[in-house]
């Protein structure tokens, strides 16, 4: 695994174009699944490939 396929909360906020509160709601409905948690503070830590597949099921329309 690379260092770039990795990305943090704030980062995964960013791609996804939502707020922190927002992205720790998707972690509890599933939307979006940790990699781990890393650092003193246990800061969650992403797949970008998961972070990308929860980007493109946020545009898709609810039927």
């Amino acid at each position: 695994m690379r260092p770039q396929d990795i990305v943090s909360a704030r980062d995964a906020c960013q791609l996804l174009g939502i707020s922190r509160p927002t992205l720790y709601s998707w972690i509890e409905q599933g939307k979006l699944k940790p990699w781990g948690k890393v650092g003193g503070n246990e800061a969650w830590i992403f797949l970008r490939t998961e972070v990308l597949k929860a980007h493109g099921t946020k545009y898709q329309r609810i039927k």
